[in-house]
């Protein structure tokens, strides 16, 4: 049965990001070093065998596949099913304004963590997933580029690996590499990466 292999990236870094702003499923534009990171990490993607792009439709994404595109050249496809995990009412906010009593009581909520007026972590999970097994089944045995947020990537892995979603968890998750994933008969494991990760 044809398999469809992803690699997942997340976008490059946002003026809010530095700002450690929450941005959920609001903008902010790349940051100058986030340019910079794409260019690097556009070469060891071409290496890849890759058939098309599959993007989040927010414009940090966006951005970050095109700057990409310039030297992959492949189609685009958007889904806003990769977007980032709606932040509710903690949407625009620093991080450091919220209390850091409701950010205990969410992350202890694991996966159902859900900001006022958001939605929750499984929430993400199940919508990215879908988009994933959707997009294989259009991309059977070929390789797609997936250029979402650390949300939906860290979602995807955390489910795969069987965690709970807990802060008391050891670390399993960097954002900085790229994370493999693959689809066989509509069922997603996770897989080896065949090259160096770059930081994104």
């Amino acid at each position: 049965m044809s398999r469809c292999v992803f690699y997942l990236v997340r976008h490059a870094p946002t003026l809010w990001n530095l700002e450690r702003r929450i941005q959920g499923q609001w903008d902010s534009e790349l940051a100058p070093a986030g340019l910079a990171a794409c260019e690097i990490l556009a070469p060891q993607l071409a290496g890849l065998a890759l058939s098309r792009i599959l993007a989040s439709d927010l414009g940090r994404a966006k951005s970050t596949a095109g700057i990409l595109n310039r030297v992959l050249r492949l189609p685009v496809t958007l889904d806003r099913r990769l977007r980032e995990q709606h932040f509710g009412e903690w949407t625009g906010k620093y991080w450091r304004d919220i209390p850091a009593a409701d950010i205990a009581a969410a992350e202890a909520a694991g996966w159902h963590f859900q900001p006022h007026g958001g939605e929750s972590r499984a929430d993400v999970r199940s919508r990215a997933e879908h988009a994933l097994i959707d997009a294989a089944r259009a991309n059977a045995g070929r390789n797609v580029l997936v250029v979402t947020h650390q949300g939906v990537v860290k979602a995807v892995v955390y489910h795969l690996l069987g965690r709970a979603y807990l802060p008391d968890e050891p670390p399993a998750f960097d954002r900085r590499l790229i994370q493999q994933v693959v689809c066989q008969g509509g069922v997603l494991t996770l897989g080896q990466l065949d090259i160096d990760p770059a930081a994104l």
